[in-house]
């Protein structure tokens, strides 16, 4: 299941809201996000290949397939991640954002 993003706002055209209320100086989900949502998909995986082969979620998640996925993924998350910060600077630049003032 994806993550939902909150709708709440941090004033006109402001920054999106985490759920806690809190402002966020992101654009999409942070590294840290994008991380959790990762092992999730993964137990996911793990779990339909175990039933499969009649292992164990545990075996799955350490067999060679799925460390290399979680490692190709690993990258992709700082490349998503720099393009976040990178739209996040342009919009900004361009006055689409407000920024946030403590």
């Amino acid at each position: 299941m994806l993550p939902s993003p909150v709708s709440e706002r941090d004033g006109p055209g402001g920054i999106m809201s985490d759920t806690t209320g809190q402002p966020r100086d992101t654009i999409g989900m942070t590294t840290e996000e994008m991380h959790a949502y990762l092992e999730s998909l993964l137990q996911e995986e793990a779990a339909e290949a175990a039933a499969e082969r009649g292992t164990t979620v545990a075996a799955e998640l350490d067999s060679p397939g799925f460390a290399a996925a979680r490692a190709a993924a690993s990258y992709t998350i700082k490349l998503i991640d720099a393009n976040n910060a990178y739209i996040a600077r342009y919009l900004l630049d361009r006055g689409a954002l407000a920024p946030h003032e403590d």
